[in-house]
């Protein structure tokens, strides 16, 4: 018996440190979702914890510049330590550098903003953006999070994914963002068949009700989904005339970057 306690005993350190480390990263998930600066109060109440030890973990992460607080308001947003460890895998993708000039053509060219996405398990992120010359200007800034059913990029994505892809947004549930968010799961289906015969995602006030984009697939050499490009704007920028000019030229951008990462055939079923 006390060979079992002392068993038990040893492992107690290593699942309490396995708990800080997840209640750390539960934590810098919910202050990188967040549109703007976020309190202390407002982290404990989404993830269910006392806001003591909030603050403590905070206090711990800002000390190592994975957090910053604005010091007029004690809110915070994440810090550039982040974005040093992320730089170097960044720099590393193919498909950014590849894109980068692809954006700048196609921000030019719209006036609107381009950005790029990668796949996250069920969902898309920002990785890179490049702001278009007109005077209204969308800000897509890297590391936001695209859910699958409601923005362009996820949706454009998703459509080309295999079926348990698929599957696994659906078990996380439709959330409703705006009185234009797909909820039904048939009439998401309906949708993502659409986005794959057209070609192009859109997303018309589904995600932030101001904001519309039209986005594209980009493959691999293997013809895997390897990114999604888009161009967003203010919703009133959009409609039909604006989809059948901006459309073909998103498509053309992402078959090109497609073409330099050496894809030349169709996608995998």
């Amino acid at each position: 018996m006390s060979a079992v306690k002392q068993s038990t005993s040893n492992r107690d350190p290593a699942r309490a440190e396995v708990t800080t480390v997840q209640r750390a990263l539960n934590l810098l998930r919910v202050v990188g979702a967040s549109e703007r600066a976020i309190g202390v109060n407002e982290i404990a109440r989404r993830l269910g914890k006392h806001a003591s030890a909030v603050s403590r973990t905070l206090a711990t992460l800002e000390h190592n510049g994975f957090v910053e607080r604005d010091e007029e308001t004690g809110r915070f947003v994440l810090g550039v330590e982040l974005i040093a460890l992320a730089s170097r895998l960044l720099a590393e993708l193919d498909v950014v550098r590849v894109a980068r000039p692809y954006l700048e053509e196609l921000a030019e060219r719209t006036r609107e903003t381009a950005s790029l996405s990668l796949w996250n398990k069920t969902e898309a992120i920002n990785v890179e953006h490049v702001l278009g010359p007109g005077s209204i200007k969308h800000v897509a800034a890297p590391g936001r999070r695209n859910p699958a059913h409601c923005t362009a990029t996820g949706k454009a994505m998703l459509s080309q994914m295999p079926a348990p892809t698929l599957q696994e947004v659906l078990a996380l549930g439709l959330e409703r963002y705006t009185d234009r968010t797909i909820t039904e799961v048939s009439a998401l289906e309906r949708e993502l068949h659409c986005t794959r015969e057209r070609g192009y995602a859109l997303n018309v006030g589904e995600f932030i009700p101001e904001t519309a984009a039209i986005a594209a697939v980009i493959h691999d050499r293997r013809g895997r989904v390897a990114a999604a490009i888009a161009v967003t704007m203010p919703v009133f920028h959009f409609t039909q005339q604006s989809e059948r000019q901006l459309a073909p030229l998103v498509m053309n951008a992402a078959a090109e970057i497609s073409r330099r990462l050496g894809y030349h055939g169709a996608p995998p079923i």
